[in-house]
């Protein structure tokens, strides 16, 4: 079972569960995507800020490297949600799991564009289209179902049944953005991979990319 990231103690942003479920929004997307876009949602939850909002460079890679060892479970097949967000585990639904389903769903307007754009066949829509019910449900369980009976959807399984179902949701989803991002033979995301060594660092630090982010 994977582990909630261990934030810094000096950390003022988003609780751990918040993170957890940012970081997979952000894996979850099918072409490439600056990390400075999404990174703020991590101190603001998504609010917009007034000033421009940056994570220190300590706190950037702890982020980035917790990112990276969540898609490296997923792609291993080893891949389970911490003990902290399991619904099997739990029983119900609970403020962790509220505060998973909120960093993803507040990270996904940053990568929703990019599958907007790309060809999908039926089972990855259905699929998609799971896991971002599943987690408007988890985030608020009462207005979402008011809100489908009111649109008319019908037939759906229980809102239980689909938490149980989250994980697999969340592995088949990244994995489709994954071959959609770089193809079957895909070894590990690289969010810099287009950034050369000696040029300026993407963080917006001044530096070069190898006296910065690329140590």
């Amino acid at each position: 079972m994977t582990q909630l990231m261990t934030l810094p103690e000096a950390w003022e942003g988003m609780p751990a569960t918040f993170i957890e479920g940012a970081l997979l929004a952000a894996n979850a997307n099918p072409k490439p995507l600056a990390p400075e876009i999404w990174l703020p949602v991590l101190i603001t939850g998504g609010v917009d800020e007034d000033e421009t909002v940056a994570l220190q460079q300590d706190d950037k890679m702890a982020v980035l490297n917790h990112f990276e060892l969540q898609y490296r479970h997923i792609k291993a097949g080893e891949f389970e949600l911490p003990k902290e967000l399991s619904f099997e585990q739990a029983g119900e639904l609970t403020e962790a799991m509220q505060q998973f389903a909120e960093g993803f769903l507040a990270v996904w307007p940053h990568i929703e564009p990019n599958w907007a754009e790309q060809p999908l066949n039926d089972g990855t829509m259905r699929m998609l289209s799971a896991l971002i019910t599943t987690l408007m449900l988890m985030l608020d369980e009462e207005n979402t179902l008011a809100q489908m009976q009111e649109a008319g959807v019908t037939g759906m399984p229980e809102p239980e049944e689909l938490y149980t179902q989250l994980p697999l949701m969340l592995t088949e989803v990244v994995m489709a953005a994954d071959d959609l991002q770089h193809g079957n033979a895909a070894q590990a995301v690289n969010p810099f991979k287009e950034t050369g060594r000696n040029d300026p660092c993407p963080c917006g630090s001044g530096n070069k990319f190898k006296q910065c982010c690329g140590k």
